[in-house]
């Protein structure tokens, strides 16, 4: 009877060993670095929140912005706050538009395009010229796939005085040809569609004396602009390949 008690000793002697073997090698307890009320800051977690602390502030700043916005955390909860529908939407549409934002960086870092020194000289003789053109504008863009309510209007301009965007439309338009649709600002009250047509291209008098000519800026130009084009071009596959039901008004 003996033998047997002393069996079940080292079993659980051997047992209680080969546990705390086990999980005292494996579990790292963080220690608590800071306490706000209920709130415990883990010396782990503070030191992934000082990641993001600005360059500004020094480390007891640092901690005081902590201790704020937990503070007034904890009142917005003592409220309930944070069980409030428009809340729960504002949550939503910001984990939304973080996603977007994510997405939409990483495709762009990931876009690789070039500039040619014929891309460039193209600029240099365009700073020279003034440009006639037809802008026809469309309520939605279906109307402009249709061709259907344009409004017409005719107008002209020195290259240099061109938006952003048109700069890098007429470049790519030979005389008589048509740009594609372009929106503007979905948030906009007044969403129109547009669409150009290059009618003429006149060399400005004494342009040929310009030495205006910023090379890096240009060329970063055409960069932003080429993956803005990229992007669009992505974009429209993804809506291409997509399964899209609407109903019918």
């Amino acid at each position: 009877m003996k033998y047997i008690y002393y069996i079940i000793v080292i079993m659980v002697i051997f047992s209680g060993l080969v546990a705390y073997g086990l999980f005292n090698t494996k579990i790292e307890i963080s220690k608590p670095f800071l306490s706000i009320n209920d709130r415990v800051v883990s010396e782990a977690e503070f030191k992934k929140m000082l990641a993001s602390k600005p360059h500004h502030m020094n480390q007891e700043q640092f901690i005081e912005e902590v201790i704020e916005k937990q503070l007034l955390i904890q009142e917005a909860i003592k409220v309930d706050i944070n069980k409030e529908e428009n809340f729960r939407r504002s949550v939503e549409n910001f984990y939304e538009q973080s996603l977007i934002k994510i997405l939409l960086d990483r495709k762009l870092d990931s876009m690789k395009v070039d500039v040619t020194n014929e891309e460039i000289a193209k600029y240099k003789t365009f700073i020279q010229n003034k440009f006639f053109l037809t802008k026809k504008i469309y309520p939605s863009m279906k109307d402009a796939q249709n061709k259907t309510n344009e409004t017409i209007q005719k107008f002209e301009a020195d290259f240099r005085d061109l938006s952003y965007d048109l700069k890098f439309i007429v470049m790519n338009l030979n005389i008589g040809e048509f740009s594609k649709p372009m929106a503007n600002d979905l948030t906009s009250n007044d969403f129109q569609v547009f669409v150009y047509r290059l009618d003429e291209i006149q060399k400005i008098e004494g342009s040929d004396k310009i030495q205006e000519f910023d090379i890096e800026q240009v060329s970063l130009y055409f960069k932003d602009k080429k993956k803005e084009q990229l992007l669009d071009e992505w974009s429209d596959k993804i809506r291409k390949t997509a399964e899209i039901w609407r109903k019918n008004e």
